[in-house]
């Protein structure tokens, strides 16, 4: 009698345990699909800062330089590649001051969060990716 009392505790605390892993695995899998927007918005947010960059040195021109690196940013970010519908985006150029001197482009971004409702996570702030570029002098004659 004891062993059959012993044996269905036994198969109680089974389905318990299987039961709590079972929303554990639930949890942990919603978590991790949660991170592919803000993957994905950061791997575009860093091509459009790296493009832009490069289009700051090529140009002599600051003026028309700002507007080429300005606007190949927003082309890589809405590209039909990037699949990051529902980011929000802000680019900000910082021409070189003078011949030789050092660019800059910043692109911020902001991914929503799947599932907020069910994990219960809060509203994601601005992120940002940025690089420096540096004009070559010989090219720079402004």
């Amino acid at each position: 009698m004891k062993a059959r009392i012993i044996q269905s505790r036994q198969r109680g605390q089974a389905m318990a345990e299987t039961a709590l892993f079972a929303v554990l695995a639930i949890l942990m899998a919603f978590g991790l699909l949660s991170w592919i927007p803000t993957h994905r918005a950061r791997t575009a947010a860093t091509a459009a800062a790296y493009a832009c960059a490069q289009f700051l040195s090529q140009s002599p021109d600051p003026n028309r330089a700002t507007q080429n690196a300005w606007a190949v940013a927003w082309q890589t970010l809405d590209a039909d590649w990037s699949g990051t519908v529902g980011v929000a985006y802000r680019v900000e150029v910082f021409p070189p001051r003078g011949p030789g001197q050092p660019g800059a482009c910043e692109v911020w971004f902001k991914a929503p969060a799947l599932f907020n409702g069910l994990l219960g996570l809060s509203h994601a702030d601005w992120s940002r990716e940025w690089f420096v570029s540096r004009s070559e002098t010989w090219k720079a004659r402004w």
